[in-house]
């Protein structure tokens, strides 16, 4: 079955490049605001890793062209006739997003920290796992709305939405609280800069939103062939 996805991603449009892209988003906006910040103005890891939330709409496009992409062509219905076990099929996939996701996170952060100055341990190995648990969120939410251009809104809303929100409030404490709930503000928290977030427990609120897109989707997938065409 991981063969066969793997094939899927190889073969469908545009998908190996997003790996790419990934890469060149995260490493090249980082190189940029290395250039930019005065390194004493914000936390090191901070501005070395700053294209980790530029290189994350590549992981979420990824994970939703592995999804949605097969909804849009038809070939879904093929995937669904060959694996009966739905939640198997969305495993697959998951696995195979995040093992991609992975591997171009390895190179892009690894690269950005070359780069950068005072990228710390902590923030190097999370700014990994947050990537791949973005392209996890993503794959639930493709799952369960089935469209390609919904599921990018979806995805990049419930990422970059919160940060808004959290801006428009002038209360700290509600400010706190939002933040707590955040994927994105929550998740960044192992990068340093949130004092009242702890950077694995940020991390692991990104995780709790993974695994429930990633349920929302399996109730969704696990429809008949008939309703999805």
């Amino acid at each position: 079955m991981i063969r066969a996805e793997w094939t899927k991603f190889r073969t469908l449009p545009g998908l190996p490049w997003l790996v790419l892209l990934l890469v060149v988003l995260t490493v090249g906006t980082g190189a940029a605001a290395t250039a930019l910040v005065p390194c004493c103005d914000v936390l090191p890891s901070r501005v070395s890793l700053a294209g980790v939330q530029a290189g994350q709409i590549a992981a979420v496009a990824l994970a939703v062209g592995m999804v949605a992409g097969e909804y849009s062509t038809g070939m879904i219905v093929v995937t669904l006739l060959a694996v009966p076990h739905r939640g198997r099929m969305l495993a697959a996939k998951a696995l195979l997003v995040g093992g991609v996701t992975l591997a171009g996170a390895l190179v892009a952060i690894t690269t950005s920290a070359v780069i950068g100055p005072g990228v710390t341990p902590t923030a190097f190995v999370g700014s990994i796992v947050y990537l791949v648990l973005v392209s996890l969120l993503a794959l639930g939410v493709a799952a369960a709305v089935r469209d390609t251009a919904v599921a990018m809104g979806v995805a990049l809303g419930i990422l970059y939405g919160f940060p808004l929100v959290i801006r428009m409030i002038q209360d700290p404490v509600w400010q706190e609280r939002l933040a707590w709930i955040s994927p994105m503000e929550a998740g960044m928290a192992v990068q340093g800069g949130i004092a009242s977030i702890g950077p694995w427990a940020g991390l692991a609120v990104l995780g709790v939103w993974a695994v429930g897109a990633l349920a929302v989707g399996r109730s969704r997938v696990g429809g008949s062939v008939g309703a999805v065409v």
